[in-house]
């Protein structure tokens, strides 16, 4: 969960008048990684260099010293089994978080060595109408914010609906669970899973569903290859070249060095999962697990986010001293790279501060020796005597010294209960204004979005126009504003690539929701799933139009090819037990929800369609849950 992840008791550290203040001439003293401009080519970055697993890199004779150090670091850890010890003891009794929501009540327990997570509902008479129960497989997350939990089930990976928050030490629903509860049905995707567990195994063109087993070589943290690539290469030359000895002036190019790297391919290995966006767009030709270490993350994935209009200046000044909500114009702090980017500190290194100036991948700094840590990296730029008060000041006293606790607020997290995190903007002083590259505005090849991960010195560089048309989607929802620019994009593709499954999909979702045009929405769609769509949108899409048509067993035949993709989707689900019932087929359709229901029995739209079928009066098939408009194409 990109979030907890994405990513991710509150106490605000507010010093307005203890603000320690750095002299304006500080000194930069950059180390010679530092300074280093350019990368050399390393040779693993091509996809058809093979993984070979952490185990391989931990091996007596190769890194097993580093090995044993990085396994127990917040990477290391950031997923694991979930029956070890540590996350059996948040669980010493039951505990119960009640969603007056949706009254559904949710358990976290554990039996034989295992945690489990329940759901039940209880009727007027306190009688409970379902409970279910799953065993929970993996943890994902660290002590800095909380974890939270999934379990599989066969091929798919789910997310539970509790989390345990380590600030509170509670048992709380999970991350964007209070918007929106899902109950156990939220799929995890490669994309949420590869910033938590370094080697996903998916299936392809079904996002959710993973391999037996799930994980490549067994690994569930972040793994020695997320940020080094795959290591085939490399141990294949050092077995060809045992004693073979480096000479000072030479880079071993068979496996990617980070700290070899120019600081701008550096800060990409971070922020493919440290920096979101409004969007962040898979590039056309690509899946999430092609951008390879050493290589430009904006060859794989573009990041972009809606720029500050002239007219909000005020308001985002406004925000940076009032606590974060979310959806407004300040940064998230999970938006690492872009807040960095608006401190003095890294505009005076011209950029080469980076986040291993501060942040030691493979020594993360015990428990107690954080501040130590933290401090000694600020002091490889600054000197002690850059603060502008003296020794003995109280202000500077009470923090003792430690430039972050002034310099780098801890501020909640927007949509996160009891979480807090540091922000990465470094400012003088709390309030300080933001710098003038924060209202930067759009380049004219991308109006109305910022492309965050741009090409650095590439000036002809142009994100592909798929790729903005998938951006402006996305952003879109959230600022309607550039619905025209997306509009726009489809009408330039529908001519440049009329056979796109993503440009059909769209198509096809314009003319089935404002034209009316069922039959050549149905073309449409037919033609984006003949041509390799696979989202279930669309053949959810692709049936409404036929049934609009009077085409119902074609409709049906949809219906069925998309719950044998998805089984586990409501929508999908619904839709074809109410296909069932209108084609008089009712033993089909009770068997279909009674399959969903065995596993999912909170979920609404499947249970409102059994409601219907056990009714005494047979159902009526035109008041069957159909949620008919999701004409949505992303």
């Amino acid at each position: 969960m990109k979030n907890f992840c994405k990513p991710r008791s509150i106490r605000l550290n507010r010093l307005s008048s203890s603000f320690l203040n750095l002299a304006p001439p500080f000194v930069l003293v950059l180390s010679a990684t530092l300074l280093q401009a350019q990368s050399p080519a390393f040779r693993n970055t091509s996809l058809s260099v093979p993984y070979v697993g952490s185990a391989t890199c931990g091996q007596s004779g190769c890194h097993a010293g580093i090995n044993r150090q990085y396994l127990p670091t917040p990477h290391g850890q950031s997923m694991t089994m979930a029956n070890i010890p540590s996350d059996l003891a948040r669980v010493p009794q039951p505990v119960t978080v009640f969603n007056s929501k949706n009254n559904h009540y949710y358990t976290v327990s554990q039996k034989d060595g295992d945690l489990y997570q329940s759901a039940y509902e209880l009727d007027k008479k306190g009688r409970k109408i379902y409970d279910i129960a799953h065993k929970i497989d993996y943890v994902s997350g660290g002590e800095s914010v909380g974890y939270s939990y999934l379990y599989q089930v066969g091929p798919w990976i789910m997310q539970a609906p509790l989390s345990f928050y380590a600030h509170s030490k509670t048992w709380e629903l999970s991350p964007g669970y209070v918007a929106d509860d899902p109950g156990f049905t939220r799929v995890m995707t490669t994309g949420c899973l590869l910033c938590h567990n370094g080697q996903p195994d998916p299936i392809a063109n079904r996002d959710g569903k993973f391999k037996d087993p799930p994980f490549r070589f067994g690994e569930t943290g972040i793994s020695c290859e997320s940020c080094h690539g795959p290591g085939a290469l490399h141990v294949k030359e050092m077995h060809e070249h045992k004693y073979k000895t480096l000479l000072p002036s030479e880079i071993d190019t068979s496996i990617v060095n980070p700290a070899k790297l120019s600081p701008r391919l550096a800060d990409d290995l971070c922020q493919e999962c440290h920096q979101a966006g409004d969007a962040q767009v898979i590039l056309p030709g690509k899946s999430v697990l092609d951008y390879r270490p050493g290589t430009p993350l904006a060859d794989t994935i573009a990041i972009v986010k809606r720029p500050i209009k002239p007219e909000q200046r005020a308001e985002a000044n406004r925000l940076e001293t009032n606590p974060p909500i979310r959806g407004s114009l300040e940064q998230p702090l999970w938006w690492k790279n872009s807040t960095l980017e608006l401190s003095k500190c890294y505009t005076a290194s011209h950029g080469r501060l980076t986040c291993s100036t501060c942040h030691s991948i493979h020594h993360a700094p015990a428990p107690g020796e954080e501040k130590t840590a933290y401090r000694a990296a600020c002091l490889t730029c600054h000197t002690a005597q850059s603060c502008t008060l003296k020794p003995e000041d109280p202000k500077r006293t009470a923090v003792a010294d430690y430039c972050v606790e002034c310099h780098m607020e801890k501020r909640p997290v927007a949509g996160i209960a009891h979480s807090n995190d540091t922000k990465h903007r470094i400012v003088r002083y709390p309030g300080q204004p933001l710098p003038e590259v924060a209202f930067e505005q759009p380049a004219p090849d991308l109006p109305g979005l910022l492309w965050t991960n741009r090409p650095a010195n590439e000036p002809d560089a142009r994100m592909p126009d798929l790729a903005q048309l998938q951006a402006y989607f996305t952003a879109a929802r959230r600022d309607p504003s550039l619905w025209p620019l997306w509009f726009r994009k489809l009408n330039d593709l529908s001519k440049t690539e009329p056979e796109n499954p993503t440009v059909l999909a769209s198509l096809g979702a314009i003319e089935l929701a404002q034209v009316k045009d069922n039959a050549r929405a149905a073309h449409d769609f037919a033609l984006a799933i003949k041509n390799g769509s696979e989202d279930p949108i669309t053949y959810l899409n692709l049936a409404t139009a036929l049934e609009n048509l009077g085409r119902g067993p074609q409709a049906e035949g949809v219906l069925e090819r998309a719950a044998a993709a998805y089984p586990w989707n409501d929508q999908i689900t619904a839709r074809l037990a109410q296909r069932y019932v209108q084609n008089g087929e009712g033993e089909k359709a009770r068997k279909l929800v009674g399959q969903f229901r065995a596993v999912f029995p909170e979920d609404p739209l499947v249970r409102e369609a059994a409601a219907h079928l056990d009714s005494s009066a047979g159902p009526d098939p035109s008041t069957l849950p159909s949620k008919t408009n999701p004409v949505t194409t992303h």
